[in-house]
């Protein structure tokens, strides 16, 4: 059997068993949190990776892989379904007392400043009750692996579709682009600003176990590994040499994950991937005057097209 029709299989396994090892952990081994997590976006970074290659690999028709994207969409949405109903129901069980609260306070003729002096209270009884129910009934770490190796499957099938149909080496400078200014407003002002604190987030984020502890964070986005197969795909295709460009993509995960950790913050990963994706390969990357101008005018126009967004959304 040919070697790279077994990759994807043994990819997809390795992710599963690299997963129950975090889950299982025994708790007395576990390292500090903030390195266990740094170990977790580790683990499934790599592991992502590989599975990328592995559909990579299978040197599949661009269609197919759009097809392939397309059903881990549908598969996506199926399987985040119970999760976002079940966070969505954690959050109404948690308003319940702060609404109670504030009824009170509104009663007993508690207004202006005082709402005020009563949103920290409230923010605690939220979080003491979504503690409490969320131990009462607990997520299947089933179901969040089954969502995570969709939400991979789609993320290959349309990363790779988009960058095997990558007609010109220039054209990888706009997709660059594209990604850096659209993570950056996502993460700051736009999508990802609301998407993390909402039940959705169960659609977007792919989550790891913390080895040593009972937590399954969310991590690291979909469209990252998205691009991370756009480029991954760009680089086989015009032969910009794929180990080197692997390492500078995994690279700026590592880069994105440590400084989240250290800032305690999130940051956006397509940026780094963007600036050091083009600057591996900038000897190739030639173009024309015309190109030039052309993408001079095109980042500019999406500059504007995301000011004019955030404007609208907020």
């Amino acid at each position: 059997m040919s070697r790279n029709l077994v990759f994807l299989p043994a990819a997809v396994a390795s992710w599963i068993l690299l997963y129950f090892a975090a889950l299982f952990f025994p708790p007395e081994a576990a390292l500090p949190q903030q390195i266990s997590l740094f170990i977790a976006a580790t683990i499934l970074t790599l592991a992502s990776a590989l599975v990328v290659a592995g559909f990579s690999r299978l040197h599949l028709h661009r269609n197919v892989y759009l097809l392939i994207g397309m059903i881990g969409l549908i598969a996506t949405i199926y399987c985040a379904k119970p999760l976002v109903k079940r966070s969505q129901l954690l959050n109404d069980s948690g308003d319940i007392p702060g609404q109670v609260l504030f009824s009170v306070a509104e009663i007993h003729g508690l207004q202006g400043n005082s709402e005020i002096l009563l949103l920290e209270p409230r923010n605690e009884v939220f979080k003491a009750v979504n503690r409490q129910l969320s131990e009462e009934f607990p997520e299947s770490a089933r179901l969040i692996l089954l969502l995570a190796l969709v939400q991979l499957t789609l993320a290959s099938g349309i990363g790779l579709w988009i960058g095997q149909g990558i007609e010109e080496i220039a054209h990888l400078l706009p997709v660059a682009i594209v990604a850096t200014v659209a993570d950056i407003w996502s993460v700051s002002a736009g999508a990802t600003a609301k998407i993390v604190v909402s039940s959705a987030i169960n659609f977007f984020l792919l989550r790891f176990p913390l080895p040593g502890y009972s937590a399954i964070p969310y991590l690291i986005g979909l469209t990252d590994f998205l691009f991370f197969a756009v480029f991954f795909q760009a680089a086989v295709r015009f032969n910009l040499g794929v180990r080197k460009n692997v390492l500078l993509l995994l690279s700026s995960f590592f880069i994105a994950v440590s400084a989240a950790i250290f800032f305690a913050t999130g940051l956006p990963v397509l940026p780094f991937m963007a600036i050091l994706f083009i600057a591996g390969n900038y000897s190739r990357l030639t173009m024309k005057k015309e190109e030039v101008r052309q993408i001079f005018l095109f980042v500019v126009f999406i500059i504007i097209a995301f000011t004019l967004i955030s404007k609208f959304v907020n």
